[in-house]
């Protein structure tokens, strides 16, 4: 993506998973499980509506797949941010070295369909410790093909045709009580989104 990303916009999604993921799930508090609820959200919405809701770009790195600014943000890296946001960073309390606390935020920048991403990633991830989150997104192939295929690459772009594409080992769910992929769609449907990939709205 050529634009600066909305921080607003990325902790408004941030925000949104934390205050409404299970409030018996210490693990909300997690950088790595809002992460991975984040990407959630983002491959729902690609497969569903043609492009990424957050706008953000990802990266294959140990855990699974990482949105590079929501990642930065997190940590209030004030690179590659609007500086006319970056007082925004100041609703992101540290409450430890891997545990943050995002204050209150509005929801004026989220879309219908982008809720309805978020809210299919708490569905379905939600109860979901980070660590269970983190072994989930290793099965799906746009993180197998980067760096699951070249562990020692410790950043690797990642292809959106990917996120289009299916895991192999449709029996790898039932360890974490599901009985099929959550992401199964309709084949000719995500592949009519896969060939319009490249009209993305601005």
């Amino acid at each position: 993506m050529n634009k600066l990303p909305s921080v607003r916009k990325i902790l408004q999604a941030l925000y949104y998973i934390q205050s409404n993921a299970p409030q018996d799930n210490p693990d909300r508090f997690n950088k790595v499980y809002l992460l991975k609820m984040f990407y959630f959200a983002d491959r729902y919405h690609l497969r569903h509506f043609g492009y990424l809701a957050s706008r953000d770009t990802y990266f294959a790195m140990k855990l699974g797949p990482v949105a590079s600014n929501a990642y930065n943000i997190l940590k209030k890296d004030q690179c590659n941010i609007n500086s006319a946001e970056v007082c925004c960073l100041h609703g992101i309390e540290e409450v430890s070295e891997h545990d943050v606390k995002i204050e209150f935020q509005g929801n004026d920048e989220l879309s219908k369909s982008y809720k309805k991403a978020l809210d299919f990633a708490l569905k379905e991830f939600g109860r979901n410790s980070w660590s269970q989150q983190s072994d989930i997104s290793h099965c799906y192939p746009e993180w197998k093909n980067r760096y699951g295929a070249n562990p020692n690459n410790l950043r690797t772009p990642m292809d959106l045709q990917d996120f289009f594409d299916d895991p192999d080992d449709k029996t790898y769910f039932s360890k974490f009580g599901k009985n099929c992929d959550p992401f199964e769609d309709d084949k000719e449907f995500l592949a009519l989104l896969r060939e319009d990939l490249n009209a993305i709205p601005d």
